[in-house]
């Protein structure tokens, strides 16, 4: 922050920006913002002076030639500086022309009324709408200071060759007091334009920081907590806690993973953990399917919320065998198997924590996969027959009979083989047998009836 505003800080007398990166952004900016205007200034000075052509000997003692030879020069001074608009593009050129054309203006004005003997208010008269002319361009202040300098040194000569009836000192009095007031107010009104562009420069760079921050916040939620609870909890909703009627979770662990860690470094360990559970996690995602955690070697994944899904189940089951022939099959991860746990049934979800959020799921159908990942085989995908009942028309199961589960007693289980060829989509109890099959790579099939997944 400190920084920004230092790069705002003015010189002295020029009042350009110290950064001059940031002066020839302002430059840019301004003189794109004020082309159209120095156009219409510019125009407007060759119409007035081709007009003046005509309408000066009538209004006065000047002769048709002196006024056409000066009216007709600066109409043209005036067209030269409207056609170089094309190279006006930035404010110094613009005030540059302006101040140059302003500048021959108020000489000639000077040339023309001591022609025609009427030196004595009539021209500082014009002279000073030439100042406020300044103001409606908003001349820059070094521009002004250059053009007061010339008109007042051509107002100087005026009034030593002056041989009229009266002086020039009343003249010369109202041209330095506009001349000083002019330039007090544009610089002043420079300045605040300066700072002004600066503050709302300095508004957007943080704007589009704290929409970084955002977007990498947003993230930084995304790949802890799912998208739907991130939104709530970012419209400020807590606590952010569910019940969920039918879900399928997958516990899975590592088979003997301690011993072969303790034969490794920390950065083996860490490489093969993140190699697999990154593949893992790319299998989820594919299923559509919600990551919970990881604790250790151990993984967790859930299928049917935040948002209800139907087929839950048959995705749960095919990632286990994905995940099973991700780790034994591919071979690389040599000498790693998992022992993985499947059941469905009820779970309450919600959000824990406040410093590190933490999106978690718990209910007696937790603990059963869990219960049913310790208890398994190595290398099998041990579910529940509450899980199999959901899933039997689209894979093949081996009974294993009544299996003892610590704290949680004995059940019926069931080891999964693999899909059956032709997986039957479930579209509620009902099966469709006429619309093909979509296949992962485990070899499960995936109800073509519901969103592809991936």
């Amino acid at each position: 922050m400190r920084e920004m505003i230092e790069r705002g800080a003015l010189q002295r007398f020029t009042l350009r920006f110290r950064d001059g990166d940031l002066e020839d952004r302002f430059q840019r900016e301004e003189g794109a913002a004020g082309v159209g205007g120095y156009r219409v200034i510019t125009g407007a000075t060759a119409l007035m002076w081709a007009m003046a052509v005509v309408l000066v000997p009538l209004g006065s003692g000047i002769s048709f030639e002196l006024s056409a030879v000066t009216g007709g020069s600066m109409a043209v001074v005036g067209l030269a500086a409207f056609a170089a608009s094309w190279w006006a593009d930035t404010m110094n050129r613009q005030h540059a022309l302006a101040s140059l054309l302003t500048s021959a203006n108020g000489l000639v004005i000077l040339l023309l009324a001591t022609a025609g003997k009427f030196v004595e208010g009539y021209a500082v008269g014009a002279i000073m709408l030439l100042f406020l002319f300044g103001f409606v361009s908003r001349t820059r202040f070094v521009f002004a200071a250059v053009r007061t300098a010339v008109i007042a040194l051509g107002l100087g000569v005026v009034t030593f060759v002056h041989d009229g009836p009266g002086n020039l000192l009343l003249d010369v009095f109202f041209f330095v007091g506009a001349a000083v007031g002019s330039l007090v107010g544009l610089r002043l009104l420079e300045s605040s334009r300066r700072r002004l562009w600066h503050q709302r420069l300095v508004i957007e760079e943080q704007r589009a920081a704290i929409d970084v921050e955002r977007s990498e916040s947003e993230r930084l939620l995304l790949n802890v907590l799912p998208a739907s609870v991130s939104k709530r909890l970012q419209h400020g909703e807590n606590p952010i806690a569910d019940d969920f009627s039918e879900v399928t979770v997958l516990f899975a662990d590592l088979v003997e993973f301690t011993p072969m860690a303790s034969k490794l470094t920390a950065v083996e360990v860490v490489t093969m953990l993140n190699g697999l559970f990154t593949q893992f996690d790319e299998l989820v995602a594919e299923r559509g399917l919600e990551k919970i955690k990881t604790i250790g070697d151990a993984y967790m994944a859930v299928g049917g919320l935040p948002e209800p899904q139907v087929n839950h189940a048959n995705r749960v089951v095919d990632l286990a065998l994905a995940m099973r022939a991700c780790t034994m099959e591919s071979g690389h991860f040599p000498g790693l198997s998992l022992r993985i746990g499947v059941h469905s049934g009820p779970v309450a979800g919600g959000v824990i924590g406040t410093r590190k959020f933490a999106y978690d799921v718990w209910g007696n159908t937790v603990n059963v996969a869990s219960r049913l990942e310790q208890a398994g085989i190595p290398g099998r995908v041990h579910v529940s027959e509450a899980t199999k009942a959901l899933t039997e028309s689209d894979f093949t199961y081996e009974p294993r009979g009544v299996t003892e589960l610590r704290g949680v007693g004995s059940m019926n289980t069931y080891l999964a083989v693999a899909a059956k060829p032709v997986a039957l989509a479930e579209t509620g109890h009902a099966s469709v047998e006429d619309e093909p099959t979509q296949m992962t790579p485990a070899g499960s099939a995936i109800d073509p009836s519901v969103a592809p997944l991936g």
